[in-house]
């Protein structure tokens, strides 16, 4: 089985504790994401990444029953890119940190960031605009102009509302800029639990081309 398939097995660990501390990014696709999950797994530690969306599908299935978010998947240590959007539905797994918190409260958060303008020309330029089409159809929305106020929104409300909730959990959480922060700055924030090195951390990949004005005032796209 690959890195990146989903297995149901427990994972193998011994203690409550060790059950209790995992690492989850919770910064928004596109703010380096792969090069966070690639890193991990540099450092032996057993990832997850994307997987076609399942890891974002699992989760939230998870939750709505009121199972732990990771049954069924919590053969892994940490999880990258926990997101899914087709036509239908978009789910951003980067919400679910309340309910990942309760259940997994020694985890380790990574709230990767980058400027915001830098991270809509990425979306928009992400799979030749096909990405933000279907975002627009899955949240049923007029506009590609829309979408991107959409995600402003959310960008800008769960910026604040991630660092409010974890203002009060020291250790918790790391605020990394991919674009501007070290690596060793990820290294110190781990090192309690998982030891790294920062040589592992490279950037991988960055579709950041298409200037997001290009889209404004687009008149509505047939259904």
């Amino acid at each position: 089985m690959s890195t990146d398939e989903i297995e149901t097995t427990p994972p193998n660990f011994t203690t409550r504790e060790q059950r209790q501390t995992r690492i989850f990014q919770i910064g928004f696709n596109k703010c380096g994401t792969r090069s966070i999950y690639r890193f991990l797994q540099r450092s032996g530690i057993h990832s997850a990444h994307f997987n076609r969306g399942k890891l974002a599908n699992f989760m939230e299935r998870n939750i709505a029953y009121g199972r732990k978010p990771l049954f069924g998947i919590n053969r892994y240590t940490a999880f990258t890119d926990v997101q899914h959007v087709t036509r239908r539905k978009a789910v951003e797994g980067v919400h679910f940190y309340r309910e990942l918190f309760q259940y997994y409260p020694k985890s380790y958060f990574i709230l990767n960031t980058r400027d915001r303008d830098g991270w809509i020309k990425s979306r928009l330029n992400h799979g030749a605009g096909f990405y933000a089409e279907r975002y627009r159809m899955a949240m049923n929305l007029e506009t590609v102009e829309d979408v991107v106020n959409y995600w402003i929104a959310d960008w800008d409300r769960h910026h604040e509302q991630v660092q409010e909730f974890f203002a009060d959990k020291p250790g918790r959480l790391i605020v990394y800029d991919i674009k501007n922060d070290a690596p060793q700055k990820m290294v110190d924030f781990l090192m309690p639990d998982f030891p790294t090195k920062a040589e592992n951390f490279l950037h991988e990949g960055d579709t950041a081309s298409i200037n997001p004005e290009e889209y404004l005032h687009n008149k509505p796209v047939q259904r």
